[in-house]
C-alpha cells in the first residue's frame, strides 16, 4: 500500500511538472509616452519587427501583429490612441489555447513585445 502511494505521488508531480498553461495576458492602457519624432504606428511596428513579430496595419489606429517560433503561432491585434496601446491575443498554434490558459510562453513573449514597444517610442 506505502508503495502505490508513493508511485501516485510520484506519478502526480510529474503531472504538475508537466503543466506550462497560465492564464491569457492581455495588456491594456499601457501609457504612451513619447520623445519619438516616429509616430506612434512606427513605434509599435519597429517594437514588433525587433522581437521577431510581423506588424500589419490593419486599420485607423490598428496593428495585427504575428509572430511564428517552430511550429508555434501567435496572433495579436494592437490598438493605440494619443495615450495608450493595448495588445490582445485574437489566435494561436500549437500553444495549447483552452478557456483563457496558454502555454506560459505566451505571456513572455507579449511582455517582451510591449518592453520593445516601449522602448521605440522612448527613442
Amino acid at each position: 500500500m506505502k508503495l502505490i502511494k508513493l508511485v501516485m505521488l510520484f506519478v502526480g508531480a510529474l503531472y504538475l511538472s508537466g503543466c506550462t498553461s497560465t492564464a491569457i495576458v492581455n495588456l491594456n492602457n499601457e501609457p504612451i509616452v513619447t520623445n519619438s519624432a516616429i509616430s506612434t504606428e512606427q513605434a509599435i511596428i519597429r517594437g514588433c519587427k525587433a522581437k521577431g513579430w510581423t506588424a500589419v496595419v490593419a486599420d485607423k489606429n490598428t496593428i495585427d501583429a504575428y509572430i511564428t517560433v517552430r511550429s508555434h503561432k501567435a496572433h495579436v491585434k494592437i490598438t493605440y490612441d494619443d495615450k495608450f496601446y493595448n495588445i490582445n491575443y485574437v489566435d494561436s498554434t500549437n500553444l495549447d489555447y483552452n478557456n483563457g490558459n496558454i502555454h506560459r510562453n505566451y505571456n513572455k513573449w507579449i511582455y517582451k513585445l510591449s518592453a520593445s514597444i516601449q522602448q521605440q517610442l522612448s527613442q
